[in-house]
């Protein structure tokens, strides 16, 4: 089979017939969130059949041909592995790497432990755009479906932050432990926590945003500038709402009690 048309197949018309089947079979019992996940499975499944299916027909991995480019830049100069070596020699850092086949291959190895992370968030973020777009399809078509949840008021399951956090300290023990393999699942969980409390952390901004009747494109201005600038702290801000309910402390006093 060609391998272009196995990526379209895989990687865009199963994942929207999944998904358009997931609206129709369970989108009434699924509430948002579990739309959401439901989705972002289906994208991981259809992403990890299409891996699969790659390495069985051309015998190696998809990212093989990612590792030989970047190792053939260091190697044939493109990048000056020389220079680099020598600042990080300096630093006292990579003192036992004399070559660029070294660095270039340290490199490939440090890449090979975010591909689990990277294919989750990427199924994530693919799941929830190719969901709000059906559901917006559908809807046209006349297809009764659940409403959206404004971005503002986005939340995590309470079990869900805590079970996150409780599989990063976990993954922390196990790879000061010496586990086998326990690396690639703490960094994985880790990036995991990170961008869902960072996405929760951006909701809550947001909220803030909208609540002070900040007009919408100055909203998007100082969102972009937040995130480029002090977006590191979104993870925390995220993790301080779920934790305290800070939204819904301000509903209550603010909100509600003046009837807005």
């Amino acid at each position: 089979m060609n391998l272009q048309a196995l990526a379209v197949i895989l990687l865009f018309i199963a994942p929207v017939g999944l998904i358009t089947g997931l609206i129709i079979w369970f989108g009434k019992r699924f509430n948002y969130y579990e739309n959401i996940l439901a989705s972002a499975g289906s994208v991981l499944l259809s992403v990890l059949l299409y891996l699969k299916l790659y390495s069985l027909i051309t015998g190696q991995s998809v990212f093989e041909p990612l590792w030989n480019d970047i190792r053939q830049l260091f190697v044939s100069g493109v990048i000056n592995s020389d220079y680099i070596l020598s600042i990080y020699h300096k630093m006292g850092n990579f003192s036992n790497f004399t070559t660029a086949e070294q660095l270039a291959g340290f490199i490939i190895e440090q890449m090979k432990i975010t591909i689990p992370a990277v294919l989750l968030i990427f199924s994530l973020i693919y799941g929830i755009i190719l969901f709000s777009i059906i559901r917006l399809i559908m809807k046209k078509l006349g297809y009764t479906t659940l409403p959206v949840i404004p971005f503002e008021e986005w939340a995590l399951p309470r079990g869900m932050g805590i079970g996150l956090v409780f599989l990063l300290i976990v993954s922390y023990i196990g790879r000061s432990l010496g586990i086998s393999n326990f690396e690639v699942i703490q960094f994985t969980i880790a990036a995991l926590v990170s961008f869902l409390f960072m996405v929760l952390g951006l909701s809550v901004l947001w909220f803030f945003l909208k609540a002070g009747n900040v007009p919408a494109v100055l909203r998007w201005i100082l969102t972009i500038i937040i995130y480029f600038t002090v977006g590191f702290g979104l993870p925390f801000f995220g993790m301080f709402e779920h934790i305290f309910q800070i939204r819904l402390r301000y509903k209550s006093k603010y909100i509600i009690k003046n009837g807005r």
